[in-house]
């Protein structure tokens, strides 16, 4: 699939148009119109982050689809990846940099963050709302124009993962410089864009996804030595905190449930899902990976489900299963794939 789309550029180029039958007439590389987008953190330091584009049918994947299509990498430590009113939005933490892609061409435009490390991204109503490093907060920022409207200031603790329900965004507070650890979700009214109050879960929490209207889940990593890791289910309304029996690492949520896995800090994976109301259940099948798992997402138009893996020195995997747990493909990615979206 790599050196078709590469042909078709080259085809582009001399005659100005070019048309397939899987793919819209375009002006530039890397077409991607149906399947989906691998976001590849990259190595920290090394500005390596990329974006592939995954043919969902048939397991084609082209590891160099962002920069053909923009003549440029991503940048440095790609943390997080959303599309959203037909727009894919991926923030570049150590670049300081938010990228709006049209996933039809491939070509996007950047925003400088200027020195604000942005983190984990949540969209509504027309709007972005992004967790930043420096200083910590939560930057409101129009989906259209890609203008910082406002920003609300958390602690002094690095915050992480952000979700919304019912008007408000959810943030969870981790860390400082000096690793000291943070026990807090930041509650953040929307129409004001100021912190109402706070909520404490477990120690250095990263993680929050949004079950439902009402419900959210967080999920913590503990202090890596006597304080476990863990996770609770929020609920939005009453702000109340029902921890689960179980560790949670990372998930997807998928017909009000989450499917995911626990990587404790020098544990054993496990693989487990957890409904809204916090009740845990087996995995619907094995799971094995060659390497570290390192995310995973559900399609939510058939419910395949796939899982990136990572060992942090060269590419990582990306493997599809059925829900019947089938393994349908499973494909080379580009260092550290971390989290598919569904076109």
């Amino acid at each position: 699939m790599k050196h078709i789309i590469r042909t078709l550029f080259l085809v582009l180029l001399a005659l100005g148009m070019v048309a397939c039958e899987d793919e819209k007439e375009n002006t530039g590389a890397g077409v991607q119109t149906t399947g989906a987008l691998v976001l590849n953190e990259g190595s920290y330091g090394v500005n390596n982050a990329s974006i592939s584009s995954l043919d969902t049918a048939s397991g084609d994947i082209d590891n160099s689809w962002f920069q053909e299509a923009n003549g440029r990498g991503l940048g440095n430590n790609a943390q997080d990846m959303v599309l959203y009113q037909g727009k894919v939005y991926v923030t570049v933490t150590e670049s300081n940099t938010l990228e709006a892609i049209d996933p039809a061409t491939g070509r996007a435009t950047q925003k400088s963050m200027g020195t604000l490390k942005p983190r984990s991204i949540a969209a509504q109503d027309g709007k972005l709302y992004i967790s930043c490093y420096t200083p910590a907060c939560v930057v409101c920022v129009d989906a259209a124009t890609l203008a910082i409207e406002d920003t609300c200031l958390l602690g002094a603790f690095h915050p992480e993962g952000i979700a919304i329900a019912q008007g408000k965004a959810f943030v969870a507070s981790a860390y400082n410089d000096s690793y000291e650890y943070d026990n807090r979700l930041y509650v953040v009214d929307l129409a004001s864009f100021a912190v109402s109050s706070t909520i404490e879960v477990g120690v250095n929490p990263n993680k929050v996804e949004r079950l439902s209207d009402s419900k959210l889940v967080v999920t913590w990593t503990g202090n890596y030595g006597d304080v476990p890791s863990g996770c609770a289910i929020v609920d939005a309304g009453s702000l109340s905190v029902s921890p689960v029996g179980h560790g949670l690492t990372k998930g997807s949520v998928y017909n009000g449930k989450i499917y995911g896995y626990d990587a404790p800090y020098g544990g054993t994976t496990s693989w487990v899902v957890i409904d809204a109301n916090g009740n845990v259940e087996n995995f619907p099948f094995p799971v094995t990976v060659d390497n570290n798992a390192y995310g995973i997402n559900i399609n939510p138009s058939n419910g395949d489900v796939y899982i990136m893996d990572a060992d942090y020195s060269a590419g990582g995997n990306v493997y599809c299963y059925r829900a019947d747990g089938t393994l349908r493909f499973k494909c080379a990615a580009a260092m550290n794939p971390s989290k598919v979206v569904f076109l």
